[in-house]
């Protein structure tokens, strides 16, 4: 078995890392519940107002985790 030695292998990751993008990443869902009953109460525009407003809360609470 060919083994490298750990200096080795550590250039190798380096080498990696600087031709690559790497780092961790999170996926966020969000929901909200009983949104098409909601929308059908509220009408097209309310509802869609609703859902955008949801969705810009969460890119405004995601750029502040981000500035961290």
């Amino acid at each position: 078995m060919n083994v490298e030695p750990p200096s080795q292998h550590r250039n190798r990751i380096a080498e990696f890392r600087r031709q690559h993008h790497t780092g961790l990443v999170a996926l966020v869902f969000t929901d909200l519940v009983d949104s098409v009953a909601l929308r059908r109460q509220l009408g097209d525009q309310s509802g869609t107002s609703l859902l955008q407003a949801h969705r810009q809360l969460a890119r405004q609470t995601l750029a502040l985790r981000r500035r961290r």
